[in-house]
């Protein structure tokens, strides 16, 4: 079961874990230790309907925990998200100036397909603050990505 789960979401996961992280290599390893903790202690945890609810609300938690061990120092050697070999720069530039809610709820709703009801259970907030963040991150990527004027 697991194995399987793993096969499913894992990629999924690390996308979603690098866009919060900006660091490909401490995504991998927080969806490593994602499915170490679901292997180590399974019945612990229901993998039933819904696994990615709890996979990516496990995630996100480990990003969370991530960021905060960080930020207090100064002086780290981040290692950039390499851009994917695609024409979308300048999406992927806004994307990184969309506040973390609103980020975080466009790349669950948009990029990885969940419906606003798993967003709110991985968040934890309502349906309202789910569609209120994924309209607010759409109208401030429309105004980013808009054309600046005529061109002649």
């Amino acid at each position: 079961m697991i194995a399987e789960t793993f096969t499913d979401w894992s990629s999924r996961l690390q996308r979603f874990c690098a866009q919060l992280l900006r660091n490909r290599h401490d995504a991998e390893e927080i969806v490593q230790e994602v499915f170490a903790r679901l292997l180590a202690k399974p019945d612990q945890f229901d993998l039933g309907k819904a696994p990615e609810v709890l996979l990516f609300r496990m995630a996100r938690n480990r990003c969370i925990d991530a960021h905060r061990k960080r930020a207090p120092r100064n002086n780290v050697d981040i290692e950039p998200v390499a851009p994917e070999p695609t024409d979308h720069s300048d999406l992927e530039a806004a994307l990184q100036q969309l506040p973390d809610d609103e980020r975080e709820t466009l790349l669950l709703t948009a990029v990885d397909g969940l419906g606003y009801r798993e967003v709110a259970d991985i968040l934890g907030c309502s349906l309202g603050t789910v569609a209120a963040r994924r309209y607010a991150a759409i109208q401030k990527l429309r105004t980013r990505l808009k054309p600046s004027g005529p061109t002649s």
